[in-house]
């Protein structure tokens, strides 16, 4: 009995299910196969074997990321000599990625032309992503990661990232020069590989056929400044009769590049509006009609060093050191409440606040934050096999993997304005303070401002006082007393500074090897591969913060007489709140810096006790025990017919360990994370029949049948199958004619059944409060003329017991709301279908010159696809639903304060996964490779390769319980091109290869139902003033045809290569967005295949010692 056995069978107690699972399974198979090679054996890969992978081919090359060479993988786990696979295939060699200047796994996978929808990447710094910060994933058939499988050398990787709960690989933890290639199987693949398999598979495919020394540096040097990047490898490797024993090592580093350092994200952001005769424009022209000095190009974003007053109809007062148009010290309105024209208190024409002044937009603090973050990166690999002598040659074999990631990410900082109390010392609004006022009378000081009632006069024809003497409105408050304030300011290194480690430990041990004793009848080359598998990531992120509940005890919260540092109301306090707590002045002159806006507190010990550390602790486990037999099993006229059976025992398990900080939300305005912790066992037997049908007949050069099935039993889900049929039919040698089609199986991952529960705060649009249209602007009353809702809307609303004729916030109706998303054990598991057909064609007719080209079209359909409904969708299905009574199922996870019919506020709203009814992806791929030999003066080979997709439909669907059908269809809008196209030309001559690369991604644009009508300045519009003495104008969000170029020359000695290579040749910038309707930067749309990098130098070189 093998003794790895015995020691998964004392394993911990924790682990005894597992245990009991291999021991029952794995033992007895492997000492009957031990009987059945007792002759001796000796073993072929037939899953990860590169040189018989190599033999194989599918369709015509296509290119992917830079040069696709043949297709190797094939999707199927049988071996066979010579076979061209019907599956959808592509494979990305890193040494021709590497000849356009990409080397990172992401970025070469991210830009094959089979991924579409927002790709996942470093960019994504201050989102919250599935997989957290410092992730990078991969979205095939724009389908999402989640249905994506990631193997290594033929082996799943597991799910690694930090915070809340990672549902798919880091691709940043993959390493670069240490891969050989990347295949990509493009058709749902269940049946071969196991769960998740739907949208495609990735096999990196590590380096194993070195020998001797290799050491490179690889290095990327933008025009621009920062962003750098270098990666130095080393390995070596020695090969005998018997076997092989390597090792890699690289280290990779990436310099910071902030937002300052691209010319396209270096500004502000502006407005990007279209009038009615097509001509952008990105000059605001509101506030500049109401009086306010012009904000240039740059829109209006983040506004700090202000204050809110609750109660009182300014909006916010803003700091203006020496100067006040009311009574309020060193603040000022900035506009008038009751006009809505800017404040001008002194006369002079203008208005008293210059808003740019108070924008984080464009400001130092926000030019700092990354584009792309620092990083360093470090994989070391090591690989041996060694064959027992034999009849029947027993390899046991050896994979070892260690990566490690780190990376420092500024995402910018945003604001922060506590509630200061109205007995708060230091509270503007308490006039019990030395520094006070009663923003009541300050008020009245405003209305008594005499420019302030004269621009007043000019628009009503009576002043604030004569309203009030003639007994028409009293505008003015009177003493208030005490009352609470808001202050709204930008804190530095608040919420935005966060630093990530990560690292993968994988390793494999197996053994392989040929099967004699099976050699008789019709049986024969049998051979047996099993191997188990233990890999095991953890990841780590700190991020630095004010703490809320720090600042509340800081501000007097927990004191009846709100002094600072008192608890006499004896409220629960941890020790870390209520020891070394200082008082803090939220009205000091250092958080209000004009022109810069973020500040920072008064002194070193308020900001020491008000920010901590956010710390999270992410484990991911992944044990796989797996065993496989393949061989022939009957001979048929045209040839054998070959069979491979298997079983595959899976364990996943989770512990997601947020500290205090995390788990209760404890920083101030940052969503909670409580993490995540469960386990899964999967189990899994699985055969692949293969049947030559017919061989050298008349139109049947070749026709092959494949077929393919795998029973799943999950422990949450029971049991399920799925099966796959592809035939390969070969009229003549040169025409292959190949359909599939097949099912496909993904039950919910760890994230969607035991995230814990992620909050955070969303801005949620709710329209059942009157819009500022339906409003007077003297009065505050409803205008029921002026109500341009749809009643079914209105309906909806009264249904769930909001009045939309009192909810009334002034027509500002945006709110910060609290979300919780978290996992389910009631979700049900994804199905799909999935079809393929095409042809393959290689011209036969001549030999002066190789051609091939082919294409295939691919659908593949997926019910019960669980997603996590986003706040827009819940709210829009709640309160359009048709029936008009309420009954939408997504109105539960909406949750009001109805206290006030005033003011009934959604105070959470519960975003958990749920089921959608039907995703539908299906396109064409085509495919095209030339390759000739010229004689100009010297023999040139000249290869041009092309790989094109067509994006046909990428849809979803979701049936409500009222039997309203919601249907989005997002080909041709961001993320979905409706074409991506990749081409190569490149000539080689003697030892020099000059490679001319081009990236096509099409025009897109957005949605139709969400364009924005074309309007004034009175209505949507920011830019156009409107009839008679302007036009109309609306968002802009859309992108013309995009062409990337690169450029490369390599010379190749025998024992060292050098290349240089210039990637985006003429420095083509990525379109620019009203950020409003796409996520962008500074206008820049991120994750969308666009070259954020701008122009870039590349330089390689490598030095060979030994066989290679």
């Amino acid at each position: 009995m093998p003794k790895f056995c015995h020691t998964l069978g004392s394993s911990s107690s924790e682990d005894a299910n597992m245990a009991n699972l291999t021991n029952g399974l794995c033992c007895p198979t492997l000492a009957f196969l031990a009987a059945l090679t007792s002759l001796h054996s000796g073993a072929q890969s037939d899953l990860n074997n590169d040189e018989e992978q190599a033999q194989a081919t599918t369709e015509a090359p296509s290119f992917s990321a830079r040069l696709v060479e043949e297709v190797v993988i094939t999707g199927s786990r049988l071996r066979r000599d010579t076979f061209s696979s019907v599956s959808p295939l592509q494979i990305i060699t890193t040494e021709l990625s590497k000849e356009a200047g990409i080397i990172d796994p992401a970025e070469i996978l991210q830009g094959s032309t089979a991924s579409t929808g927002q790709q996942i990447d470093l960019t994504f710094q201050g989102f919250v992503l599935d997989n957290g910060p410092a992730a990078s994933t991969v979205n095939l058939r724009g389908l999402g990661a989640s249905r994506n499988l990631i193997l290594i050398n033929g082996r799943r990787v597991s799910p690694s990232g930090v915070e809340g709960a990672p549902a798919a690989p880091n691709l940043n933890l993959l390493p670069r020069s240490l891969v050989a290639r990347y295949d990509i199987l493009l058709d749902g693949a269940s049946s071969v590989y196991g769960s998740d398999a739907i949208a495609g598979v990735v096999n990196a495919v590590l380096k194993k056929d070195f020998a001797g020394l290799e050491l490179e540096i690889y290095s990327n040097h933008p025009e621009q400044k920062g962003g750098a990047d270098s990666t130095i490898y080393g390995s070596w490797g020695v090969n005998t009769d018997r076997g092989l024993f390597g090792i890699g090592v690289e280290y990779a580093g990436t310099k910071k590049a902030s937002l300052g350092n691209r010319s396209w994200t270096s500004g502000c952001e502006t407005h990007m509006e279209v009038d009615e005769n097509g001509r952008l424009r990105t000059e605001g022209q509101y506030f500049s009609s109401l009086g306010y000095d012009p904000l240039g190009n740059c829109r209006l974003g983040s506004l700090g060093a202000r204050t809110f007053i609750p109660g009182l109809p300014v909006g916010s007062i803003y700091y203006t050191p020496g100067y006040s148009n009311g009574g309020w010290g060193n603040f000022s309105e900035s506009g008038d409440p009751f006009t809505g024209l800017a404040a001008d208190g002194n006369g002079d024409g203008r208005g008293d606040v210059d808003l740019r002044q108070y924008d984080l937009n464009g400001k130092p603090s926000q030019l700092n934050a990354d584009l792309f973050p620092k990083s360093t990166r470090f994989n070391i690999m090591a690989f041996g096999e060694y064959t027992i002598a034999g009849e029947a040659n027993l390899t046991p074999y050896f994979e070892a993997n260690y990566a490690f990631l780190e990376v420092a990410a500024n995402s910018g900082e945003g604001q922060l304005f506590p509630e200061v109390p109205a007995l708060n010392p230091f509270n503007l609004c308490n006039p019990n303070q030395s520094q006070g006022v009663d923003c009541g009378l300050a008020m009245g000081a405003y209305l008594d401002n005499p420019s302030i009632a004269a621009n007043i006069a000019a628009v009503y024809g009576l002043t604030p006082a004569q309203f009030r003497d003639f007994g028409i409105v009293n505008l003015y408050p009177g003493a208030l007393g005490p009352v609470p304030t808001v202050p709204i300011v930008s804190v530095s290194g608040d919420r935005n500074l966060v630093e990530v480690e990560q690292s993968q430990v994988r390793l494999v041990a197996g053994i392989r090897g040929d099967i004699p004793s099976l050699s008789f009848g019709q049986l024969n080359d049998w051979r047996f591969d099993t191997y188990l598998s233990f890999s095991h990531s953890n990841g780590k992120s700190d991020r630095y913060g004010v703490r809320e509940d720090r600042l509340n005890h800081a501000l007097g919260y927990n004191s009846s007489s709100s002094t600072p540092c008192s608890n006499d109301l004896s409220n629960s306090l941890t020790s870390d709140v209520s020891s070394g707590c200082v008082p803090v002045n939220m009205y000091a002159n250092s958080l209000y810096p004009l022109g810069r806006v973020t500040g920072d507190f008064a002194t070193l010990a308020e900001r020491e006790y008000l920010f901590d550390t956010r710390h999270f602790d992410t484990d991911y486990e992944q044990i796989i025990f797996s065993i496989y037999a393949s061989g022939n099993v009957l001979n048929l006229p045209a040839g054998g017919a070959a069979l491979g059976v298997g079983f595959e025992a899976r364990r996943d398990e989770i512990k997601s360990k947020p500290d205090a900080v995390a788990a209760d939300g404890l920083f101030w305005g940052f969503f909670a994370d409580k993490g995540a912790y469960g386990t899964r066992d999967v189990t899994e037997w699985f055969a692949e029949l293969e049947l030559p049908l017919l061989v050298n007949k008349p139109f049947f050069t070749e026709l092959n049948l494949n077929i393919s099935a795998r029973f799943t039993d999950d422990e949450y889900y029971g049991n399920n199958t799925t099966e796959a049929i592809k035939l390969g039919w070969r009229p003549a040698e040169s025409l292959l004619i190949r359909g599939t089609w097949g099912t496909a199986f993904r039950a919910p991952n760890l994230r969607e059944l035991f995230l814990s529960g992620s909050t955070g705060f969303l801005n949620v649009s709710d329209p059942c409060y009157l819009p500022e249209e339906a409003l007077n602007n003297l009065t505050g009353e409803y205008i029921p003329e002026n109500d341009q809702r749809d009643p079914l809307v209105l309906a909806n609303c009264r249904a769930t017991g909001v009045d939309p004729t009192k909810a009334n916030n002034g027509g500002f109706n945006t709110f910060s709301v609290e979300a919780e998303a978290g996992g389910s054990l009631d979700l049900d598991p994804e199905e799909s279908e999935s079809w393929t057909f095409g042809f393959a064609y290689e011209q036969n007719f001549t030999n002066k010159f190789k051609l091939s080209f082919g294409l295939t079209y691919y659908e593949i359909d997926i019910t019960n696809t669980v997603i996590e409904p986003s706040t827009g969708f819940i709210v829009r299905d709640c309160y359009t639903d048709e029936a008009g009574d309420g009954s939408s199922a997504f109105c539960n996870r909406i949750t009001r304060d109805l206290t006030s019919p005033e003011n009934p506020q959604i105070t959470f709203m519960d975003l958990g996964f749920i089921n959608r009814d039907q995703e539908i992806a299906r396109g064409v791929d085509y495919n095209m490779s030339f390759n000739d030999q010229f004689n100009w003066g010297a023999p040139i080979d000249v290869s041009l390769n092309l790989n094109a997709t067509r994006l046909i439909e990428r849809s979803t669907q979701f049936t409500s319980p009222s039997g309203t059908v919601d249907y989005e269809e997002y080909a041709g809008e961001w993320g979905f091109p409706e074409w991506q196209v990749q081409g190569a030309l490149r000539f080689k001559w003697d030892r020099w290869t000059l490679t001319w690369e081009t990236r096509f991604l099409d025009g897109v644009k957005q949605d139709a139902e969400a364009v924005d009508e074309f309007d004034s300045i009175a209505g949507g519009s920011d830019t156009c003033l409107g009839p008679p003495a302007d036009v109309l104008c609306r968002d802009y969000a859309e992108a013309d045809n995009y062409f990337r170029h690169s450029t490369s020359l390599f010379y190749k000695a025998d024992t060292f290569i050098l290349g240089v290579g210039i990637r985006n040749v003429f420095n083509k910038q990525p379109p620019r967005v009203d950020g409003s309707e796409v996520i962008s930067f500074s206008n820049t749309p991120i994750g969308f295949g666009y070259d954020l990098q701008g122009r870039t130098f590349f330089v390689d070189a490598v030095y060979l010692l030994g066989e290679t």
